[in-house]
């Protein structure tokens, strides 16, 4: 995806490139096998740490790549991609159920003529077959780069507050193509040949590219970007001054928001643990806080207040520290305050405002709503969109999307997704997957499966939980269509019901009485009670801010009387969980506070 527009790589810094980044390739081409590494990316919107194969042979070969790449705008995509012959691009924007810049995981493809299939962590995760895989029948070399490029409809909006930022490689393996008579790899289709553990750079293997970049690329490579330490080889992305591994930048807010009784806040960097769990070191006129977490990004502190209600939208942080010992002495901060849309949201996805619908818009920390990648594609006004009344919603489209967030209060909802093909004619040329709330929920849809071109299509799903505030869609192209700008995933409209707010308040009290968990905050326990007057099934599960089950603290039947549950925390960290108590097939939840 990324260099399909680039026409040559250039020495030049007319074009712009005002920041630093690094690259590094393998001195040997390799036509088949399999390709891994095992690296933990750089997080940041803006930016991309990839690995890869390509043939840098162009145009006397036609010009292709396969490749894996980590934009640190994702927190829960992982971009495959190949590109061939008249850079076609073939990219799925692939879910995972972990953050990849958190920690090391090993990724990695198996490239033969038949097929090329990704892996994460050994499974097997995606694969490419067809005309296009048969095309990608010439050497190329292996490489890895951090930079960040200028297409914010794919990266997201940068921010040179971040820099720098690092990607770390633990090591990165071949193995050749040999179809059956192998020692690893899929049916042992693969020999092991080479393993790097990056303890020291190999120049007989690796080149380490130097004062070049290309169209799109708002960084210059150098050599000096390039680091060796502690068993990995580290890639680092800087300003044009403070090169190198070296951190010299004090951690900035990037914003802060607030959600009930508690704010967000996330810094430019991963800052250091103490003081950012330290209260003082936070200041909001007429406002006690009960507690601070850094949560597992380590750039996002969530403060817990004594109110839901702040007199002012500003506040004073003080004394955060980074890794390297770099202070921020205070900074002045706005606070965005949420502007709930209500029970029933309608967004015109890929358009305008229009009949009740919102305006489409980019996601942001501001935002009550909007996608993660993508481009807006709207057809001729005269043309007929068929099977609805409501043809200008249909008539846009948002493609080549990856993710969806909408901002909800805690409930359970009802999601409409509205749809019409208007680019492909033919069933097969895009099919992808949806994902709500880490549960696929739609498999392999190719819309003109289900009704023609220019033709409205709803999918309804009903009882989608949000229990973390967020409305989290991510969609995952099986097949990509033929092109760009109208490829890819793809969707008209959201509409949003609510059907339950998910409340600890019981609607029959004369049957059942749930009472407030206490003591809130607690250490080590917290009783969750609960008083029925008949035969009742239970089931209470605690899950955490991102919607993870952590712990279940019964499943069963009660009779009448009063019960105290017991939930004991002491395994898990300090931070806010969310208690789920299903009562007759009725939820209720709460939030609780952990401090040890």
């Amino acid at each position: 995806m990324k260099k399909l527009i680039f026409i040559s790589l250039v020495t030049s810094l007319s074009m712009g490139q005002i920041y630093r980044g690094a690259e590094l390739r393998t001195h040997e081409s390799y036509l088949y096998g399999k390709f891994e590494v095992r690296y933990k990316p750089a997080q940041g919107d803006g930016l991309v740490s990839s690995f890869f194969t390509y043939n840098d042979d162009y145009p006397n070969t036609p010009w292709a790549e396969i490749d894996i790449e980590l934009l640190g705008v994702y927190d829960r995509v992982v971009d495959f991609n190949t590109i061939t012959w008249g850079q076609d691009s073939h990219i799925r924007q692939h879910y995972v159920p972990f953050n990849p810049h958190e920690d090391y995981h090993t990724y990695g493809f198996e490239w033969t003529p038949e097929y090329v299939s990704w892996f994460i962590d050994g499974e097997e995760v995606y694969s490419q077959v067809g005309a296009h895989i048969d095309s990608l029948h010439y050497s190329q070399k292996i490489m890895m780069n951090i930079w960040n490029p200028v297409y914010e409809d794919w990266v997201g909006a940068w921010n040179s507050e971040i820099l720098p930022r690092f990607s770390y490689y633990d090591y990165v393996s071949y193995s050749s193509y040999t179809p059956g008579e192998g020692d690893t790899g899929s049916d042992s289709n693969f020999t092991f040949l080479w393993k790097d553990d990056f303890e020291t750079f190999d120049y007989n293997r690796w080149e380490k590219s130097d004062d070049h970049t290309w169209g799109g690329n708002q960084s210059l490579f150098i050599d000096d970007n390039i680091h060796y330490e502690n068993g990995n080889m580290i890639l680092c992305l800087t300003t044009t001054s403070d090169i190198g591994y070296v951190d010299y930048s004090e951690p900035k807010v990037l914003w802060a928001r607030q959600h009930n009784n508690s704010l967000n806040l996330q810094f430019s960097e991963e800052i250091d643990i103490h003081s950012a769990t330290e209260i003082s070191n936070y200041s909001i006129a007429d406002i006690s806080f009960l507690g601070a977490f850094l949560l597992s990004d380590q750039r996002t502190v969530n403060l817990i207040m004594d109110t839901d209600h702040l007199s002012m939208n500003v506040m004073g942080v003080f004394n955060i520290q980074d890794d390297s010992q770099n202070t921020m002495v205070s900074e002045v901060v706005w606070i965005d305050i949420p502007e709930h849309l209500g029970d029933t949201i309608k967004i015109n996805t890929g358009g305008d405002m229009s009949s009740g619908y919102y305006a489409d818009q980019i996601w942001g920390s501001d935002k009550e709503y909007g996608f993660i990648a993508g481009n807006f594609q709207t057809i001729n006004n005269n043309v007929d969109i068929h099977n609805t009344d409501n043809d200008v919603v249909y008539r846009s489209s948002l493609n080549r999307l990856a993710s969806y967030k909408v901002r909800l209060k805690p409930g359970a909802y009802t999601i409409k997704m509205l749809f019409s093909e208007n680019h492909y004619s033919s069933p097969n040329d895009r099919i992808f997957d949806i994902v709500i709330e880490g549960d696929l929920v739609v498999n392999d849809l190719d819309v003109l499966s289900h009704a023609s071109i220019n033709t409205a299509y709803g999918i309804t799903l009903n009882n989608i939980e949000v229990v973390d505030g967020v409305l989290d869609i991510y969609f995952s192209a099986d097949n990509y269509g033929v092109g760009y700008a109208a490829a890819g995933p793809f969707i008209n409209g959201l509409e949003i019901y609510l059907e339950n707010a998910l409340t600890s308040t019981s609607s029959n009290p004369s049957l059942f009485e749930l009472e407030k968990p206490f003591p809130n905050p607690f250490n080590n326990r917290v009783s969750i009670p609960i008083i029925t007057s008949q035969k009742s099934n239970i089931s209470i599960k605690v899950f955490d801010l991102v919607g993870r089950k952590v712990d279940t603290v019964f499943e069963g039947t009660l009779f009448s009387g009063k019960k105290h549950f017991i939930w004991d925390a002491r395994v898990v960290a300090n931070g806010i969980y969310i208690i789920q108590s299903i009562i007759n097939g009725k939820k209720y939840y709460d939030k609780v506070v952990f401090l040890k």
